[in-house]
């Protein structure tokens, strides 16, 4: 399958914000993330890294 893991990085450190994501939504600072179950959380924020072969996107909060 194709889930990824969100992960919010605050200084330099990284904790896990959302498991199992399949879908991501992006309206301007406002980042929309959908589970395998439909379940969904909304964070304010930015992408600041999407990596495909280990099935993480990182982000931080403004």
């Amino acid at each position: 399958m194709c889930e990824s893991s969100v992960l919010v990085e605050r200084d330099g450190n990284r904790e896990l914000l959302m498991e199992d994501v399949v879908h991501v939504e992006v309206n301007g600072e406002d980042i929309k993330f959908m589970g395998i179950l439909g379940e969904t959380q909304t964070a304010k924020g930015r992408i600041k890294e999407i990596n495909l072969m280990k099935h993480t996107i990182v982000m931080e909060p403004l």
